[in-house]
């Protein structure tokens, strides 16, 4: 939380910037099929799509889980720590 009380934002990453450092930690992972994912969740989020519990998607964890939102996927609140994709 921040000082106001609201929940602090993601922290921003583009997706070039977010496979080089997904890669560099787990270099087994296909780069161009992690990029498509995340390149349509970006699509799908732009386009107002939100995920079941009707919040935003999560384009990063809707890329290696499906379509849902930060909480929905991982059962927490605080995305203070968190990337997500600008």
């Amino acid at each position: 939380m921040n000082i106001k009380g609201k929940k602090a934002p993601f922290t921003p990453i583009t997706i070039d910037k977010f496979l080089v450092k997904h890669l560099k930690a787990n270099p087994e992972w296909d780069a161009a099929s992690l990029k498509k994912d995340l390149s349509y969740f970006k699509k799908l989020k732009t386009d107002g799509a939100l995920c079941d519990c009707g919040n935003s998607i999560w384009i990063i964890g809707s890329a290696f889980s499906g379509k849902g939102c930060f909480t929905c996927i991982t059962g927490e609140a605080d995305i203070s720590d968190d990337y997500e994709i600008v």
